[in-house]
């Protein structure tokens, strides 16, 4: 069994071109990948997509189709994202090299983790990318850095398969992680909170609260701590009404 072929998911968001979904679930073959889901792909299924897939047609015919990235994603605990631009708020940020051993590591303890790639012409927006625990980067010559979609997953997907021959550590983690969904849930439950004790001006909030969600992205909270959190919400909101 191959633990990331399992727990590992690769996410398209809305694909423009037949043949680079495709291409990318050949390099997923490539390196021993086969979850591919797809978000509002614009052509799907289509012949340039099967023609460019080669050996790899058994990935575009198990590929799941989404309406939005929160809906494929909801079971998994880690989100990595691909990007290249540079935010007003900085994210938790992983080469590729780097993230492909954490996401082994990952894999080896069971948990579910999508790695989102964005449009061909613009990527993802600021909203999608702050969807992740963490943005994922590949270093490139910076007077070209450019990679299309294919590349940039022939790239993840090979660092990917170097890792898992890697020994993994054993888990540490007495309770499993919250998926994205229930942090997600965590996150609006904490803003509501903020608002209801009037700490911060609901017209301007500034950026405060992206700065908060980023720090629960980055904390990887389990069951444990993440019901905690939820239920002192939810007293501090009883103690306000």
């Amino acid at each position: 069994m191959n633990p990331l072929n399992e727990f590992v998911q690769i996410v398209l968001v809305e694909t423009s071109h037949p043949g680079n979904i495709g291409s990318v679930a050949r390099a997923m073959k490539n390196m021993g990948l086969s979850r591919l889901a797809l978000i509002n792909p614009k052509k799907f299924p289509h012949d340039e997509a099967t023609a460019l897939a080669g050996n790899a047609v058994d990935v575009l015919e198990q590929a799941q189709v989404f309406s939005s990235i929160e809906e494929a994603v909801k079971n998994s605990k880690i989100i990595f994202a691909t990007s290249a631009r540079e935010r007003t708020i900085e994210w938790p940020v992983a080469s590729a090299k780097d993230a492909a051993q954490e996401i082994n590591q990952l894999a080896a303890e069971n948990i579910e983790v999508s790695i989102l790639f964005g449009r061909e012409d613009r990527g993802l927006t600021n909203e999608e990318l702050q969807l992740s625990n963490k943005h994922l980067i590949i270093p490139a010559d910076p007077e070209y850095p450019v990679l299309n979609i294919a590349m940039s997953t022939q790239v993840v997907c090979y660092e990917l398969y170097q890792a898992s021959h890697n020994e993994p550590i054993g888990p540490w983690q007495d309770f499993p992680e919250y998926t994205s969904q229930e942090l997600q849930h965590l996150i609006e439950h904490f803003n509501e909170t903020v608002f209801k004790l009037d700490l911060i001006d609901p017209k301007n909030p500034k950026q405060i609260l992206t700065r908060m969600e980023r720090m629960f992205r980055r904390l990887y909270p389990d069951q444990m701590e993440g019901n905690f959190l939820r239920g002192f919400l939810k007293a501090v909101n009883n103690k306000i009404k």
